[in-house]
């Protein structure tokens, strides 16, 4: 039995898995040449009463001298009042500056409380977002509202962060994964 194996690839694998965390610290090295977070977490509850954005969390920012990109992500605790019958639907969704969340960020969750069935009474909902945002001072909101039904949710236990960068990642070039070559068999000896 002849056995093909591909030694110099079967060498040099190691090496690569070795390089690959240092060559990835090098190529992602300018994004965080310029950066900042910050958050802001609430225990005390908001109520969704009626179809206006309501706010649950809202942080301004100074951004100074030049654009930033900046991820934000929010979390938070719907629960269904009590006395709720029905089917309710509530939007969840973060915003820059006042403006309402677009639709690519909101989120609709949906709270029942069908007879003679223990229903869910809580769901946590989050979302995520990327602004690009220019110098200047700017609030980022995480932001609810009843989208249908007569009922009323209470927002509690949420949370939002914010993460902002001077530069953006471009196209990270990774090396080539190499799979180990295959063993190939020749039957005809």
């Amino acid at each position: 039995m002849n056995t093909y194996h591909l030694t110099k690839v079967k060498k040099d694998y190691p090496l690569l898995l070795a390089l690959f965390p240092l060559l990835l610290a090098f190529a992602s090295q300018p994004a965080f040449a310029h950066s900042g977070a910050t958050g802001s977490s609430r225990t005390s509850n908001v109520t969704l009463n009626n179809g206006s954005w309501q706010n649950i969390l809202s942080i301004p920012v100074l951004l100074s001298q030049h654009t930033h990109y900046c991820t934000v992500v929010g979390s938070a605790d719907a629960r269904h009042a009590s006395g709720n019958a029905g089917d309710h639907q509530y939007d969840f969704g973060l915003s820059l500056d006042g403006a309402v969340p677009a639709a690519a960020v909101t989120r609709t969750v949906e709270l029942n409380d069908n007879p003679s069935v223990d229903d869910p009474n809580v769901i946590e909902v989050g979302s995520t977002a990327f602004f690009t945002v220019p110098a200047g001072v700017h609030t980022f909101r995480w932001q609810a509202r009843r989208s249908n039904g007569n009922g009323s949710a209470v927002v509690d236990d949420a949370s939002m962060t914010i993460n902002c960068f001077k530069k953006r990642l471009g196209f990270i070039i990774l090396p080539p994964v190499i799979p180990l070559p295959p063993v190939i068999e020749n039957p005809a000896q």
